[in-house]
């Protein structure tokens, strides 16, 4: 299963975790099974989001659509998103 980083960054908080919720259904209609909203403490503009899709193609698709960029725009953010797609190879216990 695929995992996507992106990291963005935004003027408004409010602004942007409004339009990142409302966006939730076009995740889901690509192959989202979740994500995760990670801020960085020594920026607060920025925040990192991973997620987890079932199929690469599917998600790289989305990332690549017209909605998703009109979601951007919505969503107030400053810059292109910076999106990376990874996959799995290793875990450990703690």
């Amino acid at each position: 299963m695929p995992t996507v980083i992106v990291r963005i960054e935004f003027e408004d908080f409010e602004k942007w975790k409004a339009g990142f919720e409302a966006s939730a259904s076009l995740r889901k209609s690509f192959g989202s099974k979740g994500v995760r909203a990670l801020r960085n403490l020594e920026c607060p503009e920025e925040v990192i989001i991973v997620g987890e899709y079932e199929d690469l193609e599917r998600a790289r698709q989305m990332f690549e659509s017209p909605e998703f960029r009109e979601a951007t725009q919505r969503a107030g953010l400053t810059s292109r998103p910076e999106v990376s797609f990874l996959e799995d190879i290793l875990r450990l216990p703690a």
